[in-house]
């Protein structure tokens, strides 16, 4: 047998091995690692939005988002862009403050969502009342980061205190 007959045979042999072999697992995901990634994500997102920095929180968004807030939906990056821009341009002092009390990661650690808890003062601390609610955010990652892909919430509303009189 040749050199070059020896040599296929072996290459034959070593793709069969290797079809047989069960595949390789993944590496096992670390959810505390991938659940702490979001809430720093979050947080350093939270900064950007008070400090007004459109790029920074542009490359918390994927490119196919979707917000939906105050009976609006919003989908693709540029179409929050716009909101955005208007909201700021509409409220130029406007606050806003928010804190995570829940963050998922999937077991594959491919999505996530978190939850929390929203602050906002359209006119600024102590002119106007301050509105709160509540947000559900969905991240996916995307080329080894975490972009956001869905971000709603809801404005809860304000506990008078006052009991209903029954008929």
């Amino acid at each position: 047998m040749s050199l070059f007959h020896k040599l296929c045979v072996a290459v034959a042999v070593s793709c069969v091995v290797a079809c047989a072999a069960p595949p390789a697992q993944p590496p096992a995901v670390d959810l505390a690692a991938e659940e702490q990634a979001i809430r720093d994500a979050s947080a350093a997102w939270l900064q950007a939005a008070q400090a007004r920095d459109a790029a920074t929180i542009d490359g918390f968004l994927a490119a196919d988002v979707t917000t939906i807030f105050g009976g609006q939906v919003h989908e693709g990056l540029a179409a929050v862009q716009a909101s955005r821009e208007e909201e700021w341009a509409n409220q130029p002092d406007q606050t806003v403050m928010w804190t995570t009390s829940e963050v998922g990661v999937s077991a594959c650690g491919d999505l996530a969502y978190e939850r929390g808890h929203w602050t906002a003062d359209p006119d600024g601390p102590g002119e106007a009342p301050e509105e709160d609610g509540e947000y559900l955010t969905v991240w996916k990652k995307i080329d080894g980061h975490w972009a956001v892909l869905y971000d709603t919430g809801t404005t809860l509303e304000a506990e008078t205190g006052e009991v209903a009189e029954e008929e």
